[in-house]
């Protein structure tokens, strides 16, 4: 059930990301329910990285996505324990250290640019439940006993 949700989620923040991602390239504002905060962080430095003249940082939340939501689905593919494993492990680390850097964009929103926008509150909860929901799925595969490991299995 976890890794649907880790799926689910994945893809959700893959559009967001991606939809901010087309409006950052085309110059577009976005709709940000009159509060123009989405505009504000939008033109800050540091909706780019490096900062100020790389490449959009919904750029990278959408090629994150899309990885963690391939790495779901190659879990869903594979049958293998160990490899089973392995994916999620990644998908623990890579919701981490997205959660990780999305808490220092909000960080950024509200003490340096002074402005909220609400997509990036939208993709900032959806990479944290990503990475709640991986962390559920770690515990209740620690917890699950491997064939190899039962009583009378033959390594």
């Amino acid at each position: 059930m976890w890794n649907r949700v880790v799926f689910v989620l994945s893809l959700l923040g893959a559009l967001v990301s991606a939809y901010l991602w087309r409006m950052h390239a085309i110059g577009a504002d976005v709709p940000c329910g009159g509060s123009g905060g989405c505009d504000a962080v939008a033109a800050s430095p540091y909706s780019r990285f490096p900062v100020g003249s790389g490449i959009p940082v919904a750029a990278y939340g959408a090629v994150g996505y899309t990885l963690l939501a391939l790495l779901a689905l190659g879990r869903t593919l594979t049958a293998r324990p160990g490899r089973h494993r392995l994916l999620l492990a990644l998908i623990v680390l890579g919701a981490g250290a997205g959660t990780l850097a999305s808490l220092y964009l909000t960080y950024l929103e509200l003490w340096v640019i002074r402005a909220v926008c609400r997509w990036c509150l939208a993709s900032q909860f959806l990479i944290a439940a990503v990475f709640v929901a991986s962390l559920a799925d770690w515990r209740r595969v620690r917890t699950t006993p491997s064939p190899i490991h039962e009583v009378g299995a033959h390594p």
